[in-house]
């Protein structure tokens, strides 16, 4: 019997030595201002497995998330419609980290109460000076170059056509 409780002792042990170093991972990588939301989002589903109560996540991550979620969408795939779900998203810069929940819109009122089902994350977003489809102030669409200006008036008489008298 000594043996057994040897044994759990050492397994609880090096449970816990494991969940203090990915604790630490965790902290460690979503503290990094240079750290990017793909690491982020990788290092989150590392430390929590799916089923992991929300507010276990959130303990961790900290209470600056938005709670998001959409019920407009259409639903081509094969089977029942998946229920829509709340998610949190965590802002750093113009890029996010998405906490997926179980929590359903209609059903569950919160979704801390509910479970982790898996972290993601936006693409990066890249800003342009440039812009497409857009006609300046000033200039007609086809002379966007400035080499002709562009005038409102409307029923101008051509000069070419005199005057009448």
């Amino acid at each position: 019997m000594s043996a057994q409780r040897t044994l759990f002792a050492l397994a609880v042990l090096g449970c816990g030595v494991f969940l203090a170093s990915a604790g630490e991972e965790l902290s460690r990588v979503w503290s990094d201002r240079s750290a990017t939301v793909r690491q982020r989002a990788d290092t989150v589903n590392r430390v929590f497995t799916n089923g992991t109560p929300v507010s276990v996540v959130v303990a961790a991550l900290g209470t600056n998330y938005t709670l998001c979620g959409s019920s407009a969408r259409v639903w081509v795939g094969s089977g029942p419609e998946p229920p829509n779900t709340f998610w949190l998203s965590y802002r750093f810069g113009d890029d996010e980290v998405t906490i997926g929940t179980s929590a359903v819109f209609g059903r569950d009122l919160d979704p801390l109460a509910c479970k982790f089902t898996g972290a993601g994350y936006s693409l990066p977003v890249s800003h342009s000076t440039q812009t497409t489809n857009r006609i300046p102030n000033g200039q007609q669409g086809a002379a966007a170059n400035g080499s002709q200006p562009f005038s409102s008036e409307t029923n101008r008489t051509s000069s070419a056509a005199g005057s009448r008298r």
